[in-house]
């Protein structure tokens, strides 16, 4: 339930105005508070009761404080625990209408269609505070997962020859599962990538946490072809094609945590090896004084940024927050007041907040310095901009 969803719903509901709902934003995104606690602030509520009571009236459904939950076992697991903790859902209880389910995040309608496909029920919203949930979930299913051994034993493996056996077992239900596990783990772990590779004699999946490769314990290498068809489906990838690099995006709610993944096939001479870049938007701190550079390039940074012509460039490795100085230096000019552009394959953090443009980056740069922006942002490895494109987009 983020702070944008939040004041969305309050300006519709017309209990604050486009002013406070760019405070409110603008203190969450300096300060890290939760809404709740900077609406009490503000005055807004008296009680943190008081917004999920709004949300339940707003989504049509109940509110449940779950002050005195005690289900029995039997409801419990009616919903996979690997489930509960993916999409950060708890049932509440079972009637004729069907199960009753409480969500971290109740604005995401696709995690109610996700578990509606994977437990084959009829699914009901229930409005509850996000932290009680989380902490029913941790009490009630266990810190831990489920095994990956369990699950793998579920799954038979599809004729990797054969598209629509691929395509057929990458839907079912087990194998859904066991990518929805890895993904959640390596999210747990605060992973910036995770790999999936193919070798002569065996499949490795492995994280990158902190600059350094973890890898979990390997499925069986003949199951390799259908877990990169269950991810190439996700990413809306072409699973026939295995003999050409493919690019694709998922987004999906973790935990009640937006997370978008970029990802990236490449053919090799075991298989298809894949990379899942892991772009956690909600952690993403795109305050440019909070990024933990010294003061002193953070003085040069923002003496450069407001100098009226000129390129700003920033170089690193992969992952070293290129995309996330950009973005600051943009939200520390103030997006809503200059007409900025940004150039990209696809747009990494959120966008949406700074009202930035997207734009094919092969023709991005062309079109871009035709609209003469105050400010623009070009953000791509170096090979992938032509020679022309970067002699006629940067000869300012």
């Amino acid at each position: 339930m983020t702070a944008e969803h939040i004041c969305d719903l309050l300006k519709h509901r017309g209990m604050i105005d486009q002013a406070q709902a760019d405070s409110i934003l603008d203190e969450a995104r300096s300060t890290g508070d939760s809404t709740v606690h900077i609406l009490k602030n503000f005055g807004l509520i008296q009680h943190e009761n008081d917004l999920y009571q709004v949300v339940a009236e707003e989504l049509a459904a109940p509110f449940n404080d779950l002050r005195q939950f005690d289900p029995p076992k039997a409801l419990l697991e009616m919903i996979p625990a690997n489930l509960v903790r993916l999409h950060g859902a708890l049932p509440v209880h079972l009637d004729e209408l069907g199960l009753h389910v409480a969500l971290i995040d109740p604005f995401n309608p696709q995690t109610l269609e996700d578990l509606r496909f994977a437990t084959g029920k009829d699914l009901n919203l229930v409005i509850a505070r996000p932290e009680r949930i989380e902490e029913l979930i941790n009490d009630l299913y266990g810190a831990g997962t489920e095994e990956l051994g369990d699950i793998l034993s579920q799954i038979d493996g599809g004729d990797p020859n054969n598209p629509k056996d691929l395509e057929n077992e990458a839907n079912s239900a087990p194998i859904v599962r066991y990518v929805d596990l890895v993904l959640f783990q390596a999210i747990k772990e605060r992973a910036s990538d995770i790999h999936f590779e193919p070798f002569e004699l065996e499949f490795k999946i492995r994280y990158r946490v902190d600059g350094s490769l973890l890898e979990i314990a390997p499925p069986p290498a003949r199951l390799a072809s259908t877990i990169i068809s269950r991810i190439k489906v996700m990413a809306n990838l072409n699973i026939a094609e295995r003999r050409l690099p493919q690019d694709g995006r998922i987004m999906k709610t973790i935990a009640g945590r937006s997370v978008d993944m970029r990802v990236s096939t490449l053919p090799t001479i075991h298989g298809e090896s894949v990379v899942l870049r892991v772009l956690d938007r909600q952690s993403a701190n795109l305050d440019l004084s909070n990024l933990g550079m010294p003061k002193f390039i953070y003085d040069f940074i923002t003496e450069v940024i407001v100098k009226p012509n000129g390129i700003f460039i920033v170089c690193g490795p992969t992952g070293s927050g290129k995309t996330t100085t950009l973005y600051a230096a943009l939200i520390e000019l103030g997006a809503g007041f200059h007409p900025e552009m940004t150039g990209r394959e696809n747009i990494k953090l959120n966008g949406s907040i700074l009202g930035l443009t997207k734009k094919e980056i092969t023709d991005a740069t062309d079109e871009i310095m035709r609209r003469d922006p105050n400010k623009s942002e070009i953000d791509a490895e170096a090979e992938f901009l032509t020679n022309q494109t970067q002699n006629e987009g940067l000869n300012l």
